[in-house]
């Protein structure tokens, strides 16, 4: 079986797939033209989070069996073209829980102490201490949307154990229990907003979730709240963010995530370069660890052979 490879993975995985009989031709960071030219000799795709197979490139692959795709989020894939052709989908939920939960927990911080506009200011010649009076995150009462997933549930014991944060949260499935650890359940995603110091979105982007938070919901929050998106841009709406974080009714934004990656519009825009550390920007690097990149590429890896063996499938 061939596997075509359009984004950067980590080499211990394509080694495993080589070891055991495919044939892995890397062509990262490959043209939509291109892979509409190379696909329909392949019976395996493998992308991260650039490439986009569509429609179009479904109907193009004669052979595909399996997209696999490193990461969590399946939003860069016609999950339906997908089913209708009968092709497989794998992804690597669990490989990027540790990158992700400690970047959340990082932008917080960033936040509350006002590190990137600190660092950006002494670099700039500009000692404004008097400037910088932050907040610990011992004691702030922080509601996690998502907390049944492993990323939640991660960034939870992070916050309990190492912080002694007063830790909620609101899911549409029970939490199955995080070991040695309790937490109390908001009755309502809209209690949550409202009572919460800290939220942080841990949800899969889909159209039920697209502006989950919107408007309404952001009004809702405390004065002085901060937001921190790891998840995807559209989950939150950000035309309405950018409104009250600039009219200061929010504290501050962590983002990861975007509506355009990179950023296009000027909303957008404006909303990343928002004064005095009101936002901390980074470009999506929520999974962007190298002990992220080799759990994915082997996690894969190893699915995709599990995959082929269980079909029955000839490799060679």
């Amino acid at each position: 079986m061939r596997i075509l490879v359009c984004d950067h993975v980590d080499a211990e995985g394509l080694d495993l797939l080589k070891s055991n009989g495919f044939q892995v031709d890397d062509e990262a960071g490959i043209t939509r033209e291109k892979l509409i030219l190379k696909i329909p000799d392949y019976e395996i795709v493998i992308i991260r989070g650039r490439t986009k197979i569509e429609a179009g490139i479904v109907n193009a692959a004669r052979k595909l069996k399996i997209i696999g795709r490193a990461g969590v989020g399946l939003d860069n894939i016609d999950l339906k073209a997908a089913k209708d052709a009968g092709i497989k989908v794998l992804n690597t939920p669990a490989a990027p829980t540790i990158s992700v939960a400690e970047l959340t927990v990082g932008l917080m911080l960033s936040l509350l102490r006002k590190i990137s506009f600190a660092d950006r200011e002494m670099k700039e010649g500009r000692w404004i201490k008097n400037e910088l009076i932050g907040c610990e995150l011992q004691g702030k009462k922080i509601g996690i949307i998502g907390l049944a997933g492993r990323i939640g549930g991660q960034v939870a014991r992070i916050l309990t154990v190492g912080f002694e944060a007063d830790v909620w949260g609101y899911d549409v499935i029970r939490p199955r229990g995080i070991a040695g650890l309790t937490y109390e359940l908001a009755g309502s995603l809209e209690e949550l907003l409202r009572e919460s110091d800290i939220v942080s979105i841990h949800v899969p982007y889909a159209p039920q979730t697209h502006h989950l938070i919107d408007s309404r919901k952001l009004g809702m929050m405390k004065k002085g709240a901060y937001i921190v998106n790891t998840s995807r841009g559209d989950i939150v709406d950000g035309p309405a963010l950018f409104e009250l974080l600039k009219s200061g009714h929010l504290g501050g934004a962590g983002l990861d995530v975007f509506h355009s990656e990179p950023p296009v519009d000027d909303w957008e825009k404006n909303l990343i370069t928002l004064p005095k550390g009101v936002t901390v920007a980074t470009c999506h690097i929520g999974a962007q660890t190298m002990e992220a990149q080799k759990k994915e590429s082997i996690e894969l890896a190893q699915k995709i052979i599990s995959e082929a063996k269980t079909d029955g499938t000839k490799i060679d």
